[in-house]
């Protein structure tokens, strides 16, 4: 019924919007029960192409870690065989055992040398046709090949081609390997063979072991079928120790490398050593009898998918839900709410105004430099901690500044005020009330009042920057300490040649001005190519840590410094040491690694790892010396001499046997030496 005052066309238009916001419902509503339909549809298919996409992606990971294993045996072989055909080593090899001599067995441990350094070998020796080894890339060894190796050794002399040994276990090395033998001729006389060894941790596992997508159980592995079961040559990751060891009966057809080594391939189904079930996918590796499965558990492979899914098809709902809401909302409540929003936004922007300089710390103030007082902002007054709806006197402000800024602080007040400048400074205040400590920042601009010549007045803000104050210190003392890790061994952890540099060419300049003792010991660990050689650089790597470790034990004072120099060396830095304190510091350290007791089967000196030590001390002795004989000598370059003192007497220990320390005779310079 219309209102007494409406007029008849007002009321027809009030039912004709009434009907048109029914229909406008409705109509949203038959949309939204078709969009649901629809989405249904699409969701069962979006299913299975996520299903299909999935078995696809497993597929393709599989082929590319099969090639690559695939490529990686191939070059071994191609190795192998270029050795087998390579004529100038074969001569090489016969003239070595048809007269021995340091020339021509130079040549043969440096082909050898190059095989573990560029080709990425654990491994490489000389063998003659009995299996006898000859040399290795440190020069002679004298041992017999493995009973697997000899095998394969006669097999490659009788075909003249190059044999392989698939991977395993062996004392004669600390760590899993695959062999190859390259048999050598001379016309057709067989010559010997060459033994080339591969750590297969750091070779061929890591090629199964990449999966180029994030996930929890994801996992590839290197198999080989034998009569009864099946092998895993590579680790696994749901299994410790599974390389070369775990193996599953050919009885369990459900498994999937089971079903790998009998016939299945691209994707399939089965549940794993977990009795886990999982998607699967299997290629052979040509030429080998390795088999490379991938898998993934079915759970973990699926449920991103639906998830991904049941996101996408909802959000279409979800819109036509809102769509419908939000339409017939603004048909209800557009008049009502037209003069409440307004003022609702009102209230916003100046909450918003107010909240902004809260969260930005920042407050407003204007100085009257007639009657010199402040007036503070609500937000400034929290700064200074002061009571609000009070003005400052210019003493109580002064009284806030920290006592190291207060005399540049009111020598640039006092430059706006009489320069009619504008105002930019940064400085500490002391609150009374919890004397904490902060940092503003302020800018102000200076305003002239006619009527008040000659005075005027200063309005700006204030800022509180303690935390931004804070950031930039936090970051300064980052740059210091990322520049001290830039002089740090990342292997070793102690100073690298880098930061030894520094620290001699300071001690130097000090020995020099102060004519104190500055003393330097090079070490070196006896025989660690063998020890490499024989653990792997797995264990080397572990052996030169604990190195590191001991010798930075067995420094104390401040200016002492412990290096890495390069490799297996060492260097100490010992200030304001003469000969024999250094001497004693040698002995010490010798005996300090000795007691750490890491076996070294491999070493000729001894049962354990050792180190041998050169130690060279310089001794500066002027008699009323001259600025520019001072100058010439606190040199960086003249330091040089001390590290050739220390090199010889490092190559005098290890001529004597290692395991050792030499003293190079001290070096004095005296005012005589110096001219």
């Amino acid at each position: 019924m219309p209102l007494p005052n409406a007029t008849p066309s007002t009321a027809a238009q009030s039912r004709v919007q009434h009907y048109a916001a029914k229909a406008l419902v409705m109509l949203a509503l038959l949309a939204l029960g078709g969009v649901v339909w629809k989405v249904r549809e699409v969701f069962h298919a979006r299913q299975a192409q996520e299903r299909h996409y999935a078995e696809s992606e497993l597929h393709i990971i599989n082929q590319w870690q099969a090639e690559s294993v695939a490529k990686w045996r191939n070059q071994r072989l191609a190795d192998a065989m270029a050795l087998s055909e390579d004529a100038l080593l074969a001569k090489a090899l016969a003239q070595w055992r048809a007269a021995p001599s340091p020339t021509n067995e130079l040549l043969l441990t440096e082909r050898l040398r190059v095989l573990q350094e560029q080709a990425r070998y654990s491994a490489a020796y000389l063998l003659d046709s009995q299996g006898r080894l000859l040399l290795s890339a440190q020069g002679a060894a004298s041992a017999t090949l493995p009973k697997a190796e000899q095998l394969a050794l006669k097999s490659a002399l009788s075909s003249a081609r190059a044999s392989s040994v698939e991977p395993r276990r062996d004392p004669f090395f600390a760590f899993p390997f695959f062999s190859l033998l390259a048999p050598l001729f001379q016309g057709t006389e067989p010559l010997g063979a060459v033994w080339l060894v591969s750590d297969v941790r750091t070779d061929l596992y890591p090629l199964a072991e990449k999966w180029p997508t994030a996930s929890q159980s994801a996992e590839s592995s290197i198999v080989a079928r034998s009569s009864s079961d099946v092998l895993f040559l590579s680790p696994l990751r749901h299994r410790k120790d599974a390389e070369l060891s775990f193996r599953i009966p050919l009885t369990q057809h459900g498994d999937p490398v089971v079903q790998a080594v009998d016939g299945a391939r691209g994707v399939f189904y089965a549940n794993d050593y977990r009795h886990t079930p999982v998607k699967a996918a299997a290629s052979p590796v040509p030429g080998s009898p390795w088999f490379v499965v991938s898998k993934i558990d079915t759970a973990e492979a699926f449920a991103n998918a639906k998830s991904r899914e049941v996101l996408a098809l909802s959000l279409p709902i979800t819109l036509g839900l809102l769509f419908a809401g939000l339409v017939f909302a603004a048909l209800q409540r557009r008049a009502r709410l037209r003069e409440e929003n307004l003022k609702l936004e009102l209230q916003r922007n100046m909450h918003w105004l107010e909240g902004a300089q809260k969260a930005a710390t920042i407050g407003a103030f204007a100085y009257d430099t007639s009657t010199e007082t402040f007036t503070l902002s609500s937000m400034a007054c929290s700064i200074f901690d002061y009571k609000a709806g009070q003005t400052m006197r210019l003493s109580q402000w002064v009284s806030l500044i920290h006592p190291e800024c207060r005399a540049r602080v009111l020598a640039e007040h006092q430059s706006v005020l009489q320069q009619h400048q504008s105002l930019r400074m940064q400085y500490r205040i002391c609150r009374d009330s919890d004397q904490e400590t902060r940092w503003i920042q302020v800018w102000g601009e200076f305003e002239s009042l006619p009527s008040e010549a000659p005075h005027g007045r200063v309005t700006g803000t204030v800022q509180d920057i303690t935390e931004r104050k804070q950031t930039e210190q936090a970051l300064a003392d980052y740059r210091t300490a990322l520049e001290q890790k830039v002089r740090l061994d990342p292997l070793t952890h102690i100073a690298n040649r880098r930061a030894l540099d520094e620290h001699v060419s300071t001690q130097w300049q000090r020995a020099m001005r102060q004519q104190r003792p500055l003393s330097l010991l090079m070490l070196d660990i006896d025989h660690f190519k063998h020890y490499n050689d024989h653990y792997g650089h797995i264990e080397g790597d572990e052996c030169l840590q604990r190195v590191a470790q001991a010798l930075a034990a067995s420094v104390s004072r401040v200016d002492e410094m412990v290096a890495r120099y390069g490799g297996e060396e060492f260097a100490i830095l010992l200030p304001d040491t003469d000969a024999p304190q250094a001497m004693a510091m040698a002995q010490k350290i010798c005996a300090a690694v000795g007691n750490l007791g890491i076996a070294h089967a491999a070493s000729a000196t001894a049962a354990h790892v050792t180190i041998s030590i050169g130690v060279a001390c310089i001794h500066p002795l002027f008699i009323a010396p001259s600025a520019e004989l001072i100058h010439t000598l606190e040199d960086p370059s003249m330091a040089q001499m001390l590290f050739e003192q220390a090199d010889a007497a490092l190559y005098a220990a290890k001529q004597q046997g290692r395991n050792r320390a030499v003293l190079q005779p001290t070096l004095t310079l005296n005012t005589d030496d110096a001219a």
